[in-house]
């Protein structure tokens, strides 16, 4: 019901239309459990009640740091009825990232899962005077025996007395949450979006996509992540489906087959994995079979390209495609149930090749594209109606256009409110007349369709979805005494990795008494033992990060970023573009066999 005024509002609306039927479903000890409609519906009236009485108002922070669970959708959905307004963190954000987020919010409680997480806000909470209550979302998770004195640890369960709490009133324009997302420098920043921002999306997307009531989603992706918690959370929500949780990243091949969805959301990185696993398996069998697979692959390309037109597929592919159906491609369909409607990529750029690898065994693969400021999904390639290549046509409702110099600008009733407190950075993004500026260079088609060439700020997108500052990773590691200057890379790849020039004088002083020629750059960076050090200071620094954040590999370089070289400009910011150039295949060796 996208018309409601709150996504709270939606699910009331919802949850007396489809009472008993299932709504959210989890594994617990090995067996599925469902929960209705209206069992969701009483349970975050209860919540609502016992945040009430906590003293928690309309306009309130209240942050939720967990896991995908149903108690996730229950707090989320109980703050908002009462008007609060929600700010997710991901369970893998570091302690520093934590307090950054719960100091500039000034949330006054935080919905937290897990022993680590529940003692690390309560390590918190002292430098946190605006934090007043800690909320433990699972049973089993122990209270810290030394509960922080600034801030009362109560449990769920006991906040969900008999009492029920219904809806305050809300408006469209009301805010719903803050996400934090990295910037090019600094700490991360709140965007800001309204129910009504989240709701039009919703809506764009509900008529995209053509979802109902009778849709099922896997959800495995972080619901912390807009693209989660707007496509595979309240997309299905306000279209009456089904949500159920992934066990975790280790188990979604069962968990696929279990539930068999009709929706899964995805990143390219997952993709990226299974498309290697089955070339492996390829790889390794008999002569005959590879040139059968080889064949059912080059003539599903080809009618591939009718079916992306919404042409029907000419007898002379038709008659093939039939036989390798059942040959070759059911195998890969049947990774993912007998019953997918959509296998939606997004959160990262996909490959072309594992996208057209997909489409070619007939798996009804789609790509979007989208931002958080933009609540997030701004277009996306349908089914019959797709231009590989391309990320598609913008949703009904949305606007797009390209500014002088190419960047993608978007328009639309879901474009935030704004960065949280930050007025100058929100006049920089959101121009006069609402444009919003993505930080994406992109083309635009006659017919409407959307390639995005290059990036404008320089955010690193992990292909598992997270992003990444490389700014903010490069102030970290120049602190480091050894390191005199850093570049960090990893866009669309698996993990970050960084290009490190030592301060050579530090690293002659460190290593003099070995026998290492101290005055040849080449010799040190090349040593074992120089490696070994680094490695060390990696490990140290990778302690205080988010496990997304860690730098997995890096190479010493021998000859330092200059201006000469075009490395780096005169105020001495560093001209990534070209360094990845100049060491490409210092860059390839770190991801080699990832």
């Amino acid at each position: 019901m996208t018309s409601a005024p709150s996504l709270a509002h939606a699910f009331e609306h919802n949850a007396a239309r489809y009472g008993p039927r299932v709504f959210l479903r989890e594994k617990r000890n090995g067996a599925w459990c469902d929960l209705s409609w209206s069992q969701v519906a009483a349970a975050t009236r209860r919540l609502r009640a016992g945040l009430i009485g906590l003293g928690l108002r309309p306009g309130d922070r209240i942050a939720i740091l967990a896991e995908n669970c149903p108690q996730w959708v229950i707090t989320d959905l109980a703050a908002l009825g009462l008007g609060a307004v929600v700010v997710p963190l991901y369970p893998t954000s570091s302690a520093d990232e934590i307090e950054h987020v719960l100091s500039d919010s000034g949330a006054r409680a935080i919905a937290v899962s897990g022993a680590e997480n529940v003692n690390k806000v309560a390590a918190l909470a002292p430098r946190l005077p605006d934090l007043h209550t800690v909320v433990t979302l699972r049973e089993d998770t122990p209270v810290p025996a030394a509960a922080p004195p600034s801030a009362r640890v109560v449990t769920m369960e006991s906040l969900c007395n008999a009492a029920e709490a219904g809806l305050a009133e809300a408006t469209r324009s009301d805010i719903a949450t803050i996400i934090y997302t990295s910037g090019t420098t600094g700490p991360s920043k709140g965007v800001v979006l309204s129910h009504g921002n989240i709701l039009a999306n919703c809506h764009s997307n509900q008529a995209a996509l053509e979802l109902n009531d009778r849709d099922e989603i896997l959800s495995f992706l972080p619901v912390a992540h807009s693209f989660e918690r707007t496509a595979g959370y309240y997309t299905v929500l306000t279209a009456g489906g089904t949500i159920s949780y992934a066990e975790g990243l280790g188990q979604i091949a069962q968990n696929l087959l279990e539930i068999n969805p009709s929706i899964v959301l995805t990143v390219p990185r997952l993709l990226e994995v299974i498309h290697s696993r089955i070339v492996r398996t390829v790889e390794k069998s008999p002569a005959l079979r590879r040139r059968l697979f080889d064949l059912a692959l080059a003539t599903g390309r080809r009618a591939g390209t009718y079916r992306f037109e919404g042409r029907a597929v000419p007898v002379h592919l038709a008659a093939p495609m039939a036989l390798f159906r059942k040959l070759v491609f059911a195998r890969i369909r049947g990774l993912f149930g007998t019953r997918l409607r959509y296998l939606i990529s997004g959160g990262a750029p996909l490959p072309r090749e594992i996208f057209e690898f997909f489409a070619a065994a007939e798996v009804p693969i789609v790509e979007g594209y989208g931002l958080t400021e933009a609540a997030p999904v701004v277009s996306v390639n349908l089914l019959g109606r797709t231009r590989p290549g391309t990320v598609g046509r913008a949703l009904e409702g949305i606007e797009v256009k390209l500014a002088e110099d190419g960047e993608l600008l978007v328009r639309g009733a879901n474009v935030m409110q704004g960065y949280y407190k930050l007025e100058a950075d929100t006049r920089a993004a959101i121009d006069e007349q609402g444009w919003l500026h993505t930080g994406d260079i992109a083309t635009l088609d006659a017919q409407g369709f959307i390639a995005i060439r290059d990036r404008k700020k320089e955010i690193i997108v992990l292909s598992g979805g997270k992003n990444v500052s490389p700014a903010a990773l490069e102030g970290k590691l120049g602190r480091i005494p050894l390191i005199a200057q850093a570049c960090v890379v990893g866009d669309r790849r698996k993990h970050v990795g960084a290009l490190l020039v030592p301060d050579f004088e530090k690293l002659k002083e460190e290593f003099k008494s070995a026998d290492i020629d101290a005055n040849s750059a080449r010799a040190l960076v090349e040593d074992p033992r120089v490696k070994a050090l680094y490695h060390q200071k990696l490990r140290e620094l990778n302690r205080n990060l988010a496990d997304y954040e860690a730098i997995s590999a890096f190479r010493l370089i021998a000859t330092p970023f200059s201006q000469e070289a075009g490395e780096i400009t005169p105020t001495l910011k560093l001209r990534r573009k070209v360094i990845l150039e100049h060491y490409k295949q210092a860059v390839e060796s770190m991801y080699d066999g990832s």
